[in-house]
This record gives C-alpha cells, sequence and structure tokens, in this order.
C-alpha cells in the first residue's frame, strides 16, 4: 500500500512540469493574465505534491514495523510532513482563488482591468 499512490504521482509530477515549462518558456505572453497566473502558481504547489507522494514511502524512519519501503530517519520524516502540509493547503487555495477569479469575470464581462484588484 505504500508504493500504491507513487505512479499516480508521477504522472501529476510530469503533467505539472509540463503546464509550468508550457507556460513559462513556450506561451510567457499568457501570464499577462490572472487565469493563467493563478494556474501557474497552482501547477507549483502540485509539484511540490507529487514529488512528496513520490517520495514519502522513503522518508518513513528506518525499522518502522509493517512498513514497506521505510528508510528514513525522523527527520526526513518531519520535513516530509511539513511540505505535504503545507502543500496540501496550497491546493484548496488556489482553486478557491480560480473560482473567484470566474465569478468576477463572469460579473465583468470578462474586463480583467475591472477585477485586477483582486490580485
Amino acid at each position: 500500500i505504500a508504493y500504491a499512490p507513487i505512479p499516480f504521482a508521477v504522472i501529476s509530477f510530469i503533467s505539472s512540469s509540463y503546464v509550468i515549462y508550457y507556460l513559462l518558456c513556450k506561451e510567457r505572453k499568457k501570464l499577462e493574465r490572472l487565469y493563467h497566473r493563478l494556474i501557474l502558481g497552482m501547477n507549483f504547489v502540485l509539484l511540490l505534491t507529487s514529488f512528496i507522494w513520490i517520495t514519502s514511502p522513503f522518508a518513513v524512519p528506518a525499522g518502522t514495523p509493517n512498513y514497506a519501503g521505510a528508510s528514513g530517519t525522523i527527520q526526513t520524516c518531519t520535513a516530509s510532513a511539513f511540505i505535504y502540509l503545507t502543500t496540501i493547503l496550497g491546493v484548496p487555495t488556489y482553486y478557491g482563488s480560480l473560482s473567484l477569479q470566474a465569478l468576477m469575470g463572469i460579473k465583468n464581462n470578462f474586463k480583467e482591468e475591472k477585477y485586477r484588484w483582486i490580485e
């Protein structure tokens, strides 16, 4: 069970990396829009979250009973948990921000200059 989320975390890591690469290198002009900046920020948070999901089975202290792959220390486990909790709170924050951006966009006929103050 410890290794079950790893394949999905790898897919998430790759797709978040691609979105970041696409927005920063290929379509930098899109970052002028609030929506794309929110997507970029959310993908940075998802990238960290995916990395923690990939590495977390190995951060568990060595010798932990009934846990496959436990090879870390208490410090690696603590650091992994801290980063996980920090990033896992960032994802709903970005989804809430996207919802607010959509609401303000609809209310203002998607004229971004009218709701740019949110940022």
